[in-house]
């Protein structure tokens, strides 16, 4: 076959349509672009994976900055540090995950794409939720004490409520778009990909080692510090670490209270104000127009108080007084009871009350956060709201909590029952040397300066009463104030070695387990036979468990038909009426509630009061009326039925003594 001549190949060639020219069917055709504008095109394009790629991160980023800039800026230049290395991890942790999610095709590509989708989900959701609830985020502190994974890769909290609904839904969606947007814009080349599909697993290793900022400052991501807590949790139940040995609150799920009709016998509200590790002989608990111990503000403001003379807690640990307290249901009960039983918020807000919460504790520490998490209330604040920098033990400022109160309580709803809860006398304590009158005064537990850290206790005590008495006299000028009945107690006391011991948990002394209480009911907020029962119990043996009956009795609710399951299981009696509660009564620090570091128990019928821990034998025997120092053991015998009935409640004691266990003289 001949060739073509060179003229019938150049006429072969046709020269590039013009733009106006018509293509194939008439259709324009499209110019090819200069490699210049292709080149400008890939760069557009990759700058816009990149920017889907760090999108999740800087979602985390700007959600801080909405919430926390003004905390942002406070950061010195390691915390800032610490906090960019970590913004820098989230960036790279998502990217990963990302990238690998967006090939066209393979089964990585669907692996990748759910680890993400949940992931993210789960921290952005999480943690936005959280911070709505507690104006902090969620971290080990918040996690460490979890009983379930699966409650804690959701912050345990109620995904009920209409905040956690929110940011959830905004997590999910999120989520989803920038994968959505990823798969079209980045289009990884096959080499690349595979390389990323190859770091996933690294990636979800290597953000469970990250350490964090996550108490107090709080200087990391918020995602990290949600893998950091998570990855806590899962370690603690593969048994890898022993952070959390002790039991510690867990989420209640309180039975349904029906509706309930009150009946008060007066017109009145009911406030609790409960103050923590206060001793009763540092305070003025019968009203004393010259006090010189360290309550004189809050003695002042409630001239008319009704004293409790004998009033003790069940224990020495906050947990299991508040419970005592609040439900009205031995600490002896079964953990399904404990965590089941209603509290008297959810009895008034039955009753059509309006309902309270207001406390500077810390509630991230050991799972407290959870007792009261599902509370029905209308006005609430926790130390991290008054201040996200409050301290884990001795919380946010008692001040501070008395502002807030003020600063909310005219919003109440009569009648109402409110608990204000304070947390300043707690090691490692808040004191302030303006206001410190107990003189000398060392933060110093050597055992030759222990007058000098009681006095320093006291000055502690001193600085929150100012809070407390400033508060009393706001309710009392208040419009309902002169409605209000105030009920004033403490959790539980504080040892100073009376028995070779410091603080509290560790014993059932009086020291750590009488506690200061009275009861101020301006004139009409009590029936005369009311006033005369509870001045009447002035020297009576009386009991933490009996003021959640009182509660009840003040809200008139003591009486409705529908109350008396409940009250079934409550062991106490109103202080509004004459009978008091005289069989034995169980004390412990060991409780399905709370564990304890080291097992003590006891038990109390009047004066009578035997205690053990559990390196002892035996129980020890004590009159505390006759012996208030409790320094004379009068044998178990003295002390019968108590150490029998205490063995088979509890269980008996072996007799292991800790090293280092200083010889006792019980004066035998």
């Amino acid at each position: 076959m001949p060739l073509p001549r060179a003229e019938d190949r150049g006429a072969r060639r046709e020269p590039p349509a013009s733009p106006s020219a018509g293509g194939p069917g008439g259709a324009p055709a499209r110019a090819p672009r200069p490699r210049a504008a292709r080149r400008a095109a890939r760069r557009r394009r990759r700058l816009l994976g990149l920017a889907l790629l760090a999108s999740p991160a800087l979602v985390f980023l700007v959600a801080d900055v909405a919430r926390r800039g003004r905390h942002l800026l406070t950061f010195d230049r390691l915390h800032a540090a610490g906090y960019a290395a970590t913004v820098a991890a989230s960036m790279a942790f998502w990217a990963v995950l990302l990238h690998a999610a967006s090939g066209r095709r393979g089964v990585m590509r669907r692996v990748a794409g759910g680890l993400f989708a949940a992931l993210f989900t789960l921290a952005c959701g999480v943690q936005g939720g959280f911070h709505a609830f507690y104006n902090i985020y969620c971290s080990i502190d918040s996690q460490i004490h979890s009983r379930s994974i699966p409650w804690s890769l959701v912050g345990t909290l109620p995904l009920g409520d209409a905040r956690v609904i929110a940011h959830f839904a905004l997590a999910i969606g999120l989520s989803a778009a920038a994968l959505r947007l990823c798969r079209r814009a980045v289009r990884p080349r096959r080499l690349s990909r595979r390389i990323t599909q190859a770091l996933v697993p690294l990636a979800l290793v290597g953000v469970t080692q990250i350490p964090v900022s996550y108490r107090v400052i709080q200087s990391s991501s918020a995602d990290m510090i949600y893998f950091h807590g998570v990855t806590a949790v899962v370690k603690e139940h593969l048994g890898i670490t022993d952070d959390s040995p002790d039991l510690r609150v867990q989420r209640r799920d309180p039975e349904r209270v029906p509706r309930l009709t009150a009946r008060p016998a007066r017109p009145r509200n009911v406030l609790l104000l409960l103050q923590e590790s206060q001793r009763a002989d540092v305070t003025c608990v019968e009203h004393d127009p010259a006090c010189d111990l360290a309550t004189p503000f809050s003695n002042a403001a409630a001239p008319g108080r009704m004293p409790l003379l004998q009033m003790r807690a069940h224990d020495s640990t906050t947990a299991i007084s508040i419970s005592n307290i609040w439900s009205g249901v031995s600490p002896t009960e079964r953990r399904e009871v404990l965590h089941s039983a209603p509290l008297l918020w959810d009895y008034a807000h039955a009753a059509g009350w309006d309902t309270a919460y207001w406390t500077s504790q810390n509630l991230m520490f050991g799972n407290a956060r959870l007792y009261v998490q599902d509370i029905p209330v209308s006005h609430r604040a926790v130390a991290t709201e008054l201040d996200p920098g409050a301290d884990l033990d001795y919380g946010a400022y008692d001040r501070l909590l008395t502002d807030r109160v003020i600063e909310e309580w005219d919003e109440l709803v009569e009648p109402f029952f409110a608990v204000v809860h304070y947390s300043n006398v707690h090691f490692p304590y808040v004191s302030d040397p303006r206001h410190s009158p107990f003189q000398p005064s060392e933060l110093d537990k050597s055992p030759e300066k222990n007058e000098h850290f009681l006095n320093y206790y006291k000055n502690v005590v001193y600085l929150s009463d100012m809070a407390v008495g400033r508060l009393i006299e706001h309710i009392r000028a208040a419009p309902g104030g002169d409605r209000t009945v105030i009920v004033y107690t403490s959790d539980h006391g504080e040892s100073f070695r009376e028995h070779w011991q410091l603080g509290h948990t560790s014993s059932l002394w009086d020291e750590e387990i009488l506690v200061p209480t009275w009861i101020d009911a301006p004139e009409g907020t009590l029936t005369p036979e009311e006033r005369a029962s509870i001045a009447g119990a002035k020297d009576d043996f009386v009991w933490h468990l009996d003021l959640a009956p009182t509660f009840l009795d003040l809200m008139g609710l003591w009486d409705e038909p529908s109350l008396a399951p409940f009250r079934a299981r409550m062991m106490g009696h109103p202080l509004t009426r004459p009978e008091r509660t005289v069989g034995p009564v169980p004390l412990t620090n060991c409780t399905w509630l709370w564990g304890c570091a080291f097992r003590n128990w006891g038990m109390m019928q009047g004066p009578l009061k035997i205690e053990a821990r559990e390196w002892d034998g035996e129980f020890h025997c004590f009159n505390v009326l006759e012996d208030p120092l409790e320094l004379t053991n009068l044998g178990e015998q003295a002390c019968a039925p108590l150490p029998d009935l205490a063995r088979a409640l509890f269980h008996e004691m072996p007799n292991v003594t800790p090293p280092g266990r200083p010889e006792v003289d019980w004066g035998e």
